[in-house]
């Protein structure tokens, strides 16, 4: 069975599982639907270099949306070297939201 189609959130064990498949579309599914948890992170870094494009640039919203640190160090990597320039571009994009959700904060604290 294909976690990433069940239509609830998956563990880092789950994602893991799914990674793992042979089938790119059920990598890709099952990013969007992890939970943040430890180990997560690593995960999505590590999917970066997968060889589908369409989970790398799942792997690239992921990251954007823990925005823990050390995440946007893989995305300004992958916005660099990435074959795809739609992953290129998708990380372009990560990087801009955090900057300005960062900068968002920063402005309002003063």
């Amino acid at each position: 069975m294909d976690p990433a189609r069940s239509g609830r959130s998956l563990g880092l064990s789950e994602l893991l599982a799914a990674l793992a498949s042979t089938d790119p579309a059920v990598r890709a599914r099952a990013i969007p639907r992890v939970r943040p948890e430890p180990g997560v992170k690593e995960a999505l870094i590590e999917a970066l270099r997968d060889a589908s494009s369409d989970v790398r640039r799942a792997a690239v919203r992921g990251l954007a949306q823990m925005r823990e640190p050390g995440t946007a160090s893989a995305l300004i990597h992958v916005s660099m070297t990435d074959l795809s320039i739609v992953v290129r571009a998708e990380a372009v994009a990560a990087l801009g939201s955090i900057l300005e959700s960062r900068t968002s904060r920063e402005a309002s604290s003063e």
